[in-house]
């Protein structure tokens, strides 16, 4: 009896050690993958941030700025093998792989347990400091509007956003101030005069504002006036010689070259829009400049003047804080921004296609666009479907927000580990 008990025992080692061996085939994580989640990860971070911060303005309380300016993760398989047995004094089947006579092994089942580790470590950084809030409370460059000035960004859009005022300048001394506030009473004034400006062409262009530094001169006089180095000081301070006067006495205008942007309009309709040499006289330019107005005409001077105010990205905020309130009050108003000439949509059809902000106080649905609990307990959030130009609103403001990431408005890592 004991020459087949040894075979038997050999015969069931082989058997779990071939179940157990085709079980432990080297597994990899997928790179890709974890890298995707990481990657929603952020991106829902920082929607959420924005969004909660658009409710903070809502309620004149401190809006925070978080970064995360690095993540470091992890991910690995596991592949943990074992086998089960039964013993018995009773003999196995005989549809069995083998046979015992006297008690032993009736059968093995072998498994594996697979363990996943998927991690990852990242700083956050506040954004409390001198430098990115100076820039944040700074009023925001014209070429910003130039930047977001595309077809697949609507126009209303972006200067419901950016624009804060529009003050107009009558000839008999009248002065009229639109205020882009859903709560003020001449709000929907304002809305009337963004869209004629939409309408008579308004964006930003780069203008030449090139400069004469004084009368022309001959050739001679160059050196006796500018130095002996004239030429190389006007090559490292864009300064041009311009010929000027007839082939036999030729004269040169020193130019100091220079463009800047500046808030235009198609139309000659303000006494502060001026036609320019290289737009024609179609083009009609914002002048601020006093003496520039001065020398306007008597006809000019009896137009109304214009001066459009753009926004900080802190007032960004708080407009649509204010939007928020406005939608959230007792008597609801939802800003709606309907479609100009050059506008193309893609929420055509469905409910609050043309709404700024679409956002819901405590109306649960399933994967919404962002959700944060309040203070007050309440749960706020942006529907996935039927919201409008939300995702647009949210997507302009954090790409107003990465402006004001200059050097040394994020802290060097690490700031706060979180694991």
């Amino acid at each position: 009896m004991q020459a087949p008990l040894r075979i038997r025992k050999y015969i069931s080692l082989g058997i779990a050690s071939l179940f157990l061996g085709g079980c432990t085939s080297p597994l990899t994580p997928d790179f890709g993958q974890m890298s995707a989640k990481y990657a929603n990860s952020l991106e829902q971070y920082q929607i959420n941030m924005i969004f909660q911060n658009i409710l903070r303005a809502s309620e004149n309380r401190p809006v925070s700025f978080l970064d995360m300016p690095t993540i470091n993760g992890s991910g690995s398989i596991g592949v943990t093998p074992s086998v089960s047995a039964l013993f018995t004094g009773g003999a196995i089947p005989y549809n069995a792989s083998y046979q015992v006579i006297q008690g032993g092994l009736s059968y093995a089942t072998p498994s594996t347990s697979l363990t996943l580790n998927n991690t990852f470590n990242f700083t956050q950084s506040s954004l409390d400091n001198a430098v990115f809030w100076k820039n944040y409370l700074s009023e925001l460059p014209k070429e910003t509007v130039k930047y977001f000035s595309h077809n697949h960004i609507p126009k209303e859009v972006l200067l419901s956003l950016v624009v804060d005022e529009i003050e107009i300048f009558e000839a008999n001394g009248k002065t009229t101030v639109l205020v882009n506030n859903p709560l003020r009473p001449e709000h929907p004034q304002f809305q009337q005069s963004l869209y004629r400006l939409i309408n008579n062409g308004f964006t930003a262009e780069l203008i030449d504002t090139s400069e004469k530094l004084g009368p022309p001169i001959t050739m001679e006089k160059v050196t006796p006036r500018f130095g002996e180095t004239a030429f190389t000081m006007f090559k490292d301070s864009n300064i041009t010689l311009k010929s000027v006067g007839s082939p036999k006495n030729p004269l040169y205008q020193p130019i100091q070259v220079s463009s800047m942007y500046k808030l235009c309009i198609n139309s000659d309709q303000f006494a502060n829009y001026l036609p320019t040499k290289k737009y024609g006289q179609t083009f009609y330019c914002e002048n601020n400049n006093q003496e520039d107005l001065a020398k306007t005409s008597a006809a000019k001077k009896a137009q109304p003047t214009l001066i459009v105010r753009i926004r900080s990205t802190n007032n960004v905020f708080e407009y649509l804080g204010k939007v928020v309130r406005a939608q959230l009050a007792e008597k609801p108003y939802l800003i709606t921004l309907p479609p100009t000439a050059d506008t193309f949509n893609s929420n055509r059809g469905k409910l609050n296609q043309y709404a700024l902000l679409v956002v819901d106080k405590d109306k649960p649905k399933p994967k919404p666009f962002a959700v944060i609990e309040g203070l007050d307990g309440d749960t706020y959030s942006i529907p996935s479907e039927n919201n409008g130009y939300s995702p647009l609103t949210i997507k302009l403001l954090a790409q107003l927000m990465s402006l004001q990431k200059v050097p040394g408005s994020i802290p060097a890592s690490p700031s706060v580990l979180l694991k």
